[in-house]
């Protein structure tokens, strides 16, 4: 029986070198493999993040001729109104001296009692007929008690008389003819005021309590 060869350990040489080169060349191969992996997301999320920015423009920035173009803006509705100055500056018209009551005819030349349709009193007048207006045309009296009520007549003539009843309260009136001031008292002993001569037409007459406890009114002749 021969004897069995012993194992020749030089060969453990090359065959660790064989390997440690396999394993390099593996480490080589992997390493490059990885590093190619890594590397191309960087190309993604650098478009990525420039589709999002350019989305995000498109779908939320807001459009930029509404918001800075001034010629499609309409201006301020205050345009259409009128200016306010004009209004605070503005004076009303003043109210007339001489209203003209509707529907009051002219009175024509003659006598009228003091009870007579077209003579319109403010609401305050009141009607005296007792044994203290005996005397007076028709035995009738208006009287008024307030200052700054007023009676109204238009006629057609030349001018006009007024008939009244003295007394010692009674006071002034203010007769106002087409807007021309007289005064008498009536505390006079006249008993008729007579206005001024006019010319021919028709006028308007505006009787005023203008001072004193009271005055009253018995009749109105209208003269040619």
């Amino acid at each position: 029986m021969q004897p069995r060869p012993s194992f020749d350990r030089t060969i453990l040489i090359p065959i660790a070198i064989g390997v440690v080169s396999m394993l390099g060349i593996a480490w080589i191969l992997l390493t490059s493999v990885l590093s190619q992996s890594l590397s191309a997301p960087t190309v993604i999320p650098s478009g990525f993040s420039s589709l999002t920015t350019r989305t995000r423009t498109s779908f939320f920035s807001p459009p930029t001729i509404t918001a800075t173009s001034p010629v499609s803006y309409p201006g301020p509705i205050t345009e259409t109104l009128p200016a306010t100055s004009t209004l605070v500056t503005e004076s009303p018209p003043p109210p007339s001296a001489t209203p003209t009551p509707a529907g009051i005819q002219p009175l024509p030349a003659g006598k009228y009692d003091d009870m007579n349709l077209n003579i319109v009193y403010d609401q305050y007048w009141t009607v005296l007929k007792n044994a203290g207006t005996k005397n007076a045309y028709q035995g009738t009296l208006h009287v008024s008690t307030g200052i700054g009520e007023a009676a109204f007549f238009r006629f057609t003539g030349k001018g006009f008389r007024l008939g009244y009843q003295r007394g010692r309260n009674f006071g002034v009136v203010t007769v106002l003819i087409d807007d021309q001031p007289y005064s008498f008292h009536e505390q006079a002993f006249d008993l008729v005021w007579q206005s001024p001569q006019l010319s021919p037409g028709d006028h308007f007459v505006r009787i005023i309590h203008d001072s004193g406890e009271s005055i009253n009114l018995d009749y109105i002749e209208i003269l040619n």
